[in-house]
């Protein structure tokens, strides 16, 4: 069963509600490329901030939060380069990554004895929902997954149908239900 981003990140916000309560993973159907996932691989980028290693584990958690789908993924739109550039001018916030990192990593070995790229995509959303469920580093995440992948062509133009070339007459905002006050 094919979800969408939205879906996958109400899955996990909502799980993570979950898991506060009753400290167990939940199991969750995710849609997932494992082509995609198999590796976060550097392509010629050199890291400015964190190692190979840590941003391999970067991208993988980026591409749980916005997997390929119908449209690019995380992977595909390299947010895990642009959240290694964008730390590299906010070098007070490096410390923080560092021991979300080491957090992700703790759980991941807990729960399955690997690191979290090594995981399946279904033990990622475990680990990720957990992580969501105790940890602050979660939302640093999920914020700069989002705010990296919408700056791109991938996000603004093939998800988002943004067309460069053409300005809005009006833009407005966003018109799910749920997000109207």
């Amino acid at each position: 069963m094919q979800n969408s981003r939205r879906e996958i990140l109400v899955s996990i916000a909502g799980a993570s509600t979950l898991a506060a309560a009753d400290h167990k993973p939940h199991d969750h159907e995710h849609a997932h490329d494992d082509q995609a996932t198999a590796s976060a691989a550097l392509s010629g980028y050199s890291p400015k901030v964190f190692t190979a290693a840590e941003l391999n584990t970067i991208g993988a958690l980026a591409e749980t939060i916005i997997p390929r789908t119908q449209t690019p993924g995380a992977l595909d739109a390299k947010v895990h380069e642009i959240i290694d550039e964008n730390l590299f001018t906010r070098k007070a916030q490096i410390p923080s990554w560092r021991k979300g990192l080491a957090t992700v990593s703790s759980l991941s070995k807990k729960l399955f004895k690997k690191e979290y790229a090594d995981l399946s995509a279904e033990n990622q959303v475990i680990v990720m929902t957990e992580l969501a469920a105790q940890d602050p580093f979660f939302k640093t995440l999920k914020d700069a997954t989002a705010e990296a992948y919408y700056s791109t062509k991938e996000g603004l133009m093939t998800e988002l149908g943004w067309d460069a070339a053409k300005p809005l007459p009006e833009f407005k905002g966003c018109a799910h239900p749920e997000h109207l006050s």
